[in-house]
Formats: structure tokens, C-alpha cells, sequence
């Protein structure tokens, strides 16, 4: 009698868990949040994540060196930089087009996740590692952009990656900086403190500063109660985007800046 009594106790938890289940998917599609490719390719097989890790890797590098191939042939230079010429070329078209824009969209992600830490940890500290953690976050939700902000986000990228390539593609600018950064520094220490200030904070401060001028008029709304509750939903949507975009555009800054000096040194 006992394990009779014992069975719709235990069929009335399960009802309960599967509730719970329900009502946060219920939750999830409430905010926009849905279940995105990533998380479900990340509780699959272990030997095809490998898989698709490996073949990543081998593809990334094919296409790396096929590419510094393909450009020095197209070049068809013979002069002394030619290869460092064709591999800075290949690198930094790389990284201002296709990492800039993988770097947006992870911290794009990342931010949200942070806000919804903050709302469900009130004053706690916010758990900011990335990017190891990035991709444990749920995806953002999903926004109805306007498209006055449709038109500003594709402006701010053209712009952005057109500023990448114009500084860091010719490689006599890779040259010129680094012989300015050899300059102007004590030694290789001092040399890295004044490239990470020149092309990672002050970037990273300006585009910050104009994020802000972007956003003053719809915070001052949203300060006098002026804004419902979607219209602030789409100002924490477009205050993530641009906050996001200056620290992607400030890394991948670096990032070119770092590896044309180790192409202008070793090349």
C-alpha cells in the first residue's frame, strides 16, 4: 500500500517539473528568447563537435595560406616584402570583415547576458568573463529594429571596417607605425603600453563617447517617463549594440595592429 500511495505523489512531481519546463519555455518565448543552433550543437555528440572544430581549423588555415598564396600570385611581385606584403594583405581583410563582425555579435550577446544576470542578481557582481562564457549565454532577443537604426547600424559598419582597411591594409602603414611606435618608446615593454593606448583605449574611448551622444536624447526621454515599455526595450537593445560595436571595433584595432608588427618584423 505504501509504494501504491507513493506512485501519484511521484507522478504529481514529474507534473510539476514538466509545468516548471513549460512555463519557462513560456517565459523564454515571452522575452524573444528562443533556443538557438549554437546550444543545441553544444549538447550534442562529442566526436562531431570535435569533428566540426577540427574541419574549422583545417578550412581556417587552408583558406589563410591558399589566400596568401592566391594574393602574392595575383600581385606578382618580386621585391624583397613581397610575402609580407601578400600576408598582411590577407590577414587584415580577415579580420575587418569577417572577425569585426564575429566579435560584434558575441558581444552583442555577451551584454545581454550581463543585463539579464544583473535583473535576476539585483546588486550582486555580474559574472563579465568572455569570451569562454559568451557562448554559454542565451542569444539576445530577438528586436524589431526601426529603420532609421537599421540604416545607422549599416553606416557604422561600412564605416568601420572601411577605417580597417584603410589604415592597417597598406603595408607601408604597418611599416610607418611601427617605426613611430619604436620612436617614441624606451623598449619593447613601453612599446606595447603605447600601442595598446593608442589603438585599443583611445578607439575604444571615442566611439564610447559618440555611442553616448547617440543615445543622450532617448535616455533624456526615458529619464521624464516618456518612454513605454517597448521603447525602452529597444533603447537597451540599441545601447547593447553600439556598446558592443566600440569594444569589437577597439579589440579588432588591436588585434590588426598586433599581428601587422609581427608581420612587419618576422616577414
Amino acid at each position: 500500500m505504501a509504494i501504491l500511495r507513493l506512485r501519484p505523489e511521484r507522478r504529481g512531481r514529474a507534473g510539476d517539473r514538466g509545468t516548471h519546463e513549460e512555463g519557462a519555455m513560456d517565459e523564454k518565448r515571452g522575452t524573444g528568447v528562443q533556443e538557438d543552433h549554437l546550444r543545441i550543437w553544444q549538447r550534442g555528440p562529442k566526436w562531431r563537435r570535435w569533428l566540426v572544430i577540427v574541419g574549422m581549423f583545417l578550412g581556417g588555415w587552408t583558406l589563410l595560406f591558399g589566400g596568401w598564396i592566391g594574393v602574392a600570385l595575383l600581385r606578382g611581385a618580386t621585391d624583397r616584402d613581397a610575402g609580407a606584403v601578400a600576408f598582411n594583405i590577407v590577414l587584415v581583410f580577415f579580420m575587418a570583415t569577417c572577425m569585426f563582425l564575429a566579435l560584434h555579435r558575441a558581444l552583442y550577446r555577451q551584454f545581454w547576458h550581463q543585463d539579464r544576470k544583473r535583473a535576476a542578481d539585483g546588486m550582486h557582481p555580474v559574472d563579465t568573463a568572455f569570451p569562454s562564457k559568451a557562448a554559454w549565454a542565451l542569444p539576445p532577443p530577438a528586436v524589431h529594429w526601426p529603420w532609421g537604426l537599421r540604416l545607422r547600424h549599416g553606416v557604422l559598419r561600412v564605416i568601420g571596417m572601411a577605417t580597417l582597411l584603410h589604415v592597417f591594409l597598406p603595408f607601408g602603414n604597418q611599416v610607418a607605425i611601427s617605426g613611430f611606435l619604436a620612436r617614441y618608446s624606451a623598449g619593447w615593454a613601453s612599446a606595447g603600453s603605447l600601442a595598446t593606448l593608442l589603438f585599443a583605449w583611445v578607439p575604444l574611448v571615442l566611439l564610447l563617447l559618440l555611442s553616448m551622444l547617440l543615445l543622450s536624447r532617448q535616455m533624456r526621454r526615458r529619464d521624464a517617463g516618456l518612454l513605454d515599455e517597448e521603447g525602452k526595450r529597444l533603447l537597451q537593445a540599441e545601447t547593447n549594440w553600439l556598446f558592443s560595436f566600440a569594444a569589437a571595433f577597439a579589440m579588432t584595432v588591436l588585434l590588426c595592429r598586433v599581428f601587422g608588427a609581427m608581420v612587419v618584423r618576422y616577414l
